[in-house]
């Protein structure tokens, strides 16, 4: 087992070159070479971790990996955190080091130089922000903070200003202000905010005054070029909102947006259809999730006849209203030959749909359809099982016909 000097020797070096994987495989290689049967466990753990930061979501391999990183944490974390016990309350690997920490601002400010100097600590969680927000803005050690988490941090826009005003922001990368009852003035703040100029990801979501101004607001903010990730799930950005980011010349890098639950209509999503930032989405993740929105059939039409659409692998489209002529539109696509999975689930799509969905060659090729709660009768369901891929798809449609989720005894 390294000594603590001899860990330090590594961590510093790989926070030189955080986004090099190269310095933590040294370190794999290190503890391979010892006898201690620990070291050997946290080798394999180090590799596992960065295995899985690399490869994609669908990987024949991640959920094994997966299992064996848990098995490994569960095992293995309090020994392996036992140098940084009492630092701070809560600590999370990513790619083989702590690098993230959850503590409390009196604890941060009387012994963040050590915890900063005993670990690679990037993201910073602070459970009790709101009470300690002016001591912890004047504090330099702030500055060594590059991912900041205030989630139900209750700030408010007051608390959000006390938190802007401190000058150490500048090497902030990213920002979590989800849960704390931010309105519209407080994200005129953070547009107005210079010190942000380095910010890449900022989540805005479950604040639940948060409308299309304030989002719009951010879209016209140059001190936010640099975003390329965006969380405004489950606010009130309505259509305004989110045509603002479609339209945005000044957000031209974002990549990653996040839109459930915020009353988008068939107005706001046609805008997104149209638009760059859609084939940045989808070009990046592959999944679209629009869950609990109304963006319509007119949405879903204009969505089919976008190029865009031709990236996407998954779409979401549960609760938004839609109907038998959304299908269609989907049915008649000519962009969807990477779709796998279809999430229709609590709409208003008829027996009509259905058997244009089950009949169509868009069916032979998804591996997920949910049409659950929808208003199929027997004959829609037993359609979309005769069709499924492979007789494979995994098909969900419950909540339809009364106590009915699979085929008829007739059906082949």
């Amino acid at each position: 087992m390294p000594t603590p000097a001899e860990e330090r020797i590594f961590l510093k070096r790989i926070a030189a070159r955080y986004r090099d994987d190269a310095p933590r495989l040294v370190f794999a290689d290190y503890l391979d070479d010892s006898t201690d049967p620990t070291d050997h466990a946290r080798a394999e753990f180090i590799r596992i971790q960065l295995a899985l930061a690399d490869i994609a979501a669908d990987h024949p391999r991640r959920a094994e990996w997966t299992d064996r990183q848990n098995d490994l944490l569960l095992k293995h974390h309090d020994e392996w955190t036992r140098p940084l016990k009492g630092l701070a309350d809560g600590f999370e690997f990513r790619r083989g080091v702590v690098d993230s920490v959850t503590v409390g601002v009196p604890r941060f400010l009387a012994r963040g130089e050590e915890l900063f100097r005993r670990a690679t600590v990037r993201r910073v969680r602070f459970h009790d922000a709101g009470r300690h927000m002016a001591d912890l803005a004047d504090s330099p050690l702030l500055g060594k903070v590059r991912e900041l988490s205030l989630c139900g941090a209750e700030l408010g826009t007051g608390g959000l200003h006390v938190l802007l005003r401190s000058p150490h922001l500048g090497r902030l990368r990213a920002l979590d202000l989800s849960f704390n009852g931010l309105t519209d003035n407080g994200v005129r703040l953070l547009a107005g905010c210079k010190p942000l100029a380095r910010l890449i990801r900022l989540y805005l979501n479950d604040n639940i005054h948060l409308s299309g101004a304030g989002v719009a607001a951010l879209t016209a903010s140059p001190h936010l070029a640099a975003l390329r990730e965006l969380d405004v799930s489950a606010n009130r950005i309505g259509d305004t909102g989110v045509t603002a980011l479609a339209r945005s010349r000044t957000l031209t890098r974002l990549h990653t947006v996040r839109v459930r639950a915020n009353g988008i209509g068939e107005v706001g999503f046609a805008a997104l259809a149209g638009s760059e930032l859609l084939g940045r989405m989808l070009r990046r993740h592959r999944r679209l999730d629009l869950r609990h929105n109304a963006i319509g059939p007119a949405g879903v039409v204009a969505l089919a006849a976008s190029p865009h659409l031709a990236a996407a692998e998954e779409l979401d489209f549960e609760k938004n209203g839609l109907d038998n002529a959304a299908v269609f539109a989907l049915v008649d696509s000519p962009y969807t030959a990477r779709l796998k999975a279809l999430h229709l689930r609590d709409n208003q799509i008829g027996d009509a749909g259905a058997v244009a969905l089950a009949r169509s060659p868009l069916m032979k090729q998804l591996a997920v359809v949910d049409v659950s709660s929808n208003r199929l009768t027997r004959r829609g369901i037993d359609e979309l099982w005769k069709h499924r891929r492979d007789w494979n798809t995994a098909l969900l449609c419950d909540g339809n016909v009364p106590g009915v989720s699979g085929p008829s005894d007739s059906t082949p």
